[in-house]
């Protein structure tokens, strides 16, 4: 006897009890597997229920009717029995407390993500729940200074399953970001530290100091309040765009790669629906990020075919122009990690500058501080040496990435499927279960940063002397400092940490002192600087609203 003469011989009892039982088996290899394949996902959603509606053709009134029962057996089954499990105390999260709503399902996170205030969330769960919690199916939250190491330093896991939602599977090299294999990011990273060395970095100054005073004689000619946070965008964006000399973002980039954003988070949250219609371009989401970086790769590209001008610049060592690697990166590799070197120079850097001269200008006494300190170095305010020993301004740009660091919600780690337990601190991570810290709400807590963890105090960076000395009502009783460098991770850490960090240094420095030496600032008559965090908007890139400023220049 054949399989579907065995089906459609079954009595009504045995055929819903079959049916019942195939989504029992489901549930099972899903949990086993957890499969992005779509003919995978087609065979057991609705081939083995389709199969199975021979159970109940003989007992139905019509053919429908036997498939909407059995699809409706067939799921109810499969949900019920997926609920069940995730609210059991056999689930491997069990201990971790949590939204009941988080623990059944991602879907829940991925649309309250869409609103773009998921740091403002994790802040409220983590109020509410402790230092743990637990944000999904499988999925922890850990704000703890002890969780920091063991899921991102050197010992650490390998990135989680959220940039399978934003990245193609099939994709043929993915970008240095979204790899979750260690050892490939470790190869693929090698080209970016030699780019980022103190030589390369040295050869940058010029490209940077022309373009900070560029940006700095467009601005001189603007009439009335600049949009600060559009301008810093201008600046920061690499990949041969010239934004600022147009002043607007002609070729409309700025607005594709934040077009994508909402859609992209939604899908970096369920993963394998992610995985699923980034398949099909331009279907339900991923079509403005695929768009911006069809256009990152044509800037690749160009600037491959280009070579190397007056001065070597970061892509000369992506390329390995000078030929020093072992093996040289592959052209996929190149125009790849294009993307990545434009998305990752212009997003975050435009981020912390914006951020930098709101806090500038909420606070006038820093404000006049660093100022005065920058002006101590008379004409060579450009000169990047001495720039990296005004020990205020470090101490500001510090304090702002703290408080807005540019990815607020922190980067995902997860332990591999059927892989041993991972100790976080006196937690264990089990396997096949993401985990993270959200930066924003580390950086805010009391064990970390105190006194006033949501204030904005640059002195807190500055030696104890210092800080008494300027600050002595909040800072004379040392006992009550606290300044955790292992905690502050707006550049993350670890081997998989921000690699551009340096050059953004420099970047921030630069502009900061070019731009405050030569205007003095204020905001637009009318403006409520409580907007700006208000408007604020988290889909792992930053989304920001206007800062209008107006510059007057100094005399």
């Amino acid at each position: 006897m054949d399989l579907l003469t065995a089906i459609t011989s079954l009595s009504y009892r045995d055929s819903v009890l079959s049916i019942i039982g195939t989504g029992l088996l489901v549930h099972w290899i899903f949990k086993r597997t957890e499969t992005h394949e779509p003919i995978y996902l087609a065979i057991l959603l609705l081939g083995i229920p389709t199969i199975m509606t021979g159970a109940l053709i003989s007992h139905s009134a019509t053919f429908l009717t036997a498939v909407i029962s059995t699809f409706s057996i067939f799921w109810t089954t499969l949900s019920t029995s997926i609920i069940v499990y995730r609210l059991s105390p056999w689930h491997p999260l069990a201990q971790y407390p949590g939204p009941m709503i988080c623990k059944i399902t991602k879907f829940w996170f991925a649309f309250l993500s869409l609103k773009g205030r998921q740091h403002i969330y994790y802040t409220e769960l983590h109020a509410k729940y402790g230092d743990v919690v637990r944000v999904g199916p499988n999925e922890l939250s850990f704000r703890t200074p002890a969780a920091v190491a063991p899921l991102m330093g050197p010992a650490g896991l390998a990135k989680g399953p959220f940039w399978d939602g934003r990245v193609p599977e099939q994709e043929k090299v993915k970008p240095m970001i979204a790899l979750r294999d260690k050892k490939e990011h470790t190869r693929r990273r090698r080209p970016w530290t030699r780019g980022f060395s103190s030589a390369a970095l040295k050869g940058y100054e010029p490209l940077i100091t022309a373009r900070c005073q560029q940006l700095v004689e467009v601005l001189s000619n603007q009439v009335g309040a600049v949009d600060m946070s559009k301008w810093m965008g201008y600046f920061a964006f690499g990949g041969g765009s010239e934004m600022v000399r147009e002043g607007a973002d002609v070729d409309g980039l700025w607005e594709l790669l934040n077009a994508g954003q909402v859609n992209a988070i939604f899908m970096s949250h369920v993963a394998w629906l992610g995985a699923l219609f980034l398949r099909w371009p331009g279907f339900f989401a991923g079509k403005d990020l695929k768009a911006f970086r069809a256009h990152a790769q044509k800037c690749a590209i160009a600037r491959k075919k280009r070579g190397t001008q007056a001065h070597k610049d970061l892509f000369h060592h992506l390329i390995d122009e000078d030929g020093v690697a072992t093996n040289p990166p592959s052209v996929f590799e190149v125009v790849s990690d294009g993307g990545l070197a434009i998305i990752a120079g212009s997003d975050t850097t435009s981020s912390a500058l914006s951020n930098l001269f709101y806090y500038l200008l909420t606070n006038p006494k820093t404000y006049q501080r660093v100022r005065a300190e920058i002006d101590e170095l008379g004409d060579d305010v450009m000169d990047y040496g001495k720039q990296i020993h005004l020990s205020y301004l470090t101490a500001a740009i510090n304090e702002a990435l703290r408080l807005l660091p540019p990815v607020l919600s922190g980067s995902q780690r997860a332990t591999e499927t059927r892989s041993e337990p991972h100790a976080v601190g006196p937690y264990v991570v089990p396997e096949g279960t993401a985990a993270f810290v959200p930066f924003y709400v580390l950086h805010r807590d009391p064990r970390c940063f105190a006194p006033f963890p949501d204030s904005f105090i640059p002195e807190r960076w500055l030696p104890a002397e210092k800080q008494i000395e300027l600050e002595p009502g909040l800072f004379k009783d040392q006992s009550k400092v606290v300044t955790d460098v292992n905690s502050f991770l707006s550049f993350s850490t670890g081997p998989s940490n921000c690699v551009g960090k340096n050059l953004a240094w420099m970047e921030m420095r630069m502009l900061a002192c070019l731009l405050l030496q030569k205007f003095d600032m204020r905001f637009e008559d009318g403006y409520n600087p409580k907007r700006w965090e208000e408007e604020m908007l988290d889909y792992f890139v930053m989304l920001k609203g206007r800062l209008p400023i107006v510059l007057t220049p100094r005399k």
